[in-house]
């Protein structure tokens, strides 16, 4: 899967799940929905695939998405990447809130 593909289907994704994707953090970059362990981190053996956090799906639905369901796909997709990169909303997410 793909951050694109992982973003389209959070509606359904459990939100306990954490986003992990391999760099470049792109719309086309791998990615998939993993459990974080008991210490809240990314699975050592994740890692070493190369995946690093990107995003709880709690996070990305309630507080980057939030309210915008209207947003395509690719809106939603540009603003997790630019909130996982910055730990902040793009401008133009913020003058739609």
């Amino acid at each position: 899967m793909n951050l694109t593909e992982i973003i389209a289907r959070l509606d359904s994704a459990d939100d306990s799940l954490c986003i992990v994707a391999r760099r470049p953090w792109a719309p086309g970059a791998e990615a998939k929905l993993i459990a974080l362990t008991d210490e809240y981190r990314v699975p050592v053996e994740v890692l070493a695939d190369g995946y690093e956090y990107f995003l709880e799906v709690s996070l990305a639905v309630d507080d980057v998405i939030g309210d915008l369901r209207s947003l395509t796909v690719g809106q939603k997709v540009e603003a997790c990447i630019f909130y996982a990169e910055n730990d902040a909303y793009p401008d133009w997410l913020t003058r739609l809130r």
